[in-house]
């Protein structure tokens, strides 16, 4: 194979500027890839792409070229749930503090038996589920759903009950 430059899927030493144009072509087809095809859309001979294809290692270039791609959309993909999930935290932090406030702001004589009971079967829950480390993020997840939908529940129902 020829010396590189710094990327396979640049211009080579040595390569002509129709060359090249020739395996940029080539390298963008992505899937659709043939030598036929660049021969067919540039006018040229099938022989001539051909020759070029092989002295100057198109298959390796292009596989090189197509790795890249993916470790490129691989560390994106990283990056963008890194960002997502500190969005999250960022966003469970303020509800915390939100009903750490409301929490300290509820008075115990609004609250029935049965509310402290609800109240304790939340909490205990939710430490729980921050103590377990074998627990998978989806049983988590479905507990954290559950957890949520049981405060909403004993919301509504102490709005309801004019307790609110």
């Amino acid at each position: 194979m020829s010396e590189w430059t710094d990327k396979p899927w640049e211009r080579q030493k040595g390569e002509s500027a129709q060359a090249y144009e020739a395996f940029a072509m080539y390298r963008d087809m992505g899937t659709e890839r043939s030598i036929r095809a660049v021969s067919q859309r540039l006018g040229k001979s099938k022989t001539l792409i051909d020759r070029w294809s092989r002295e100057k290692s198109w298959v390796e270039r292009v596989r090189a070229y197509d790795n890249e791609l993916a470790k490129e959309a691989k560390a994106k993909a990283v990056r963008e749930h890194k960002a997502m999930t500190e969005r999250h935290i960022s966003i469970a932090m303020q509800i915390q503090k939100k009903a750490l406030e409301a929490l300290k702001n509820l008075s115990v004589e609004n609250m029935s038996p049965k509310d402290i009971k609800e109240f304790i079967k939340m909490a205990t829950d939710l430490e729980r589920i921050n103590r377990t480390l074998e627990e998978t993020d989806k049983s988590s997840d479905e507990s954290s759903e559950r957890l949520a939908d049981d405060i909403i529940a004993a919301y509504k129902k102490r709005k309801g009950d004019g307790n609110a």
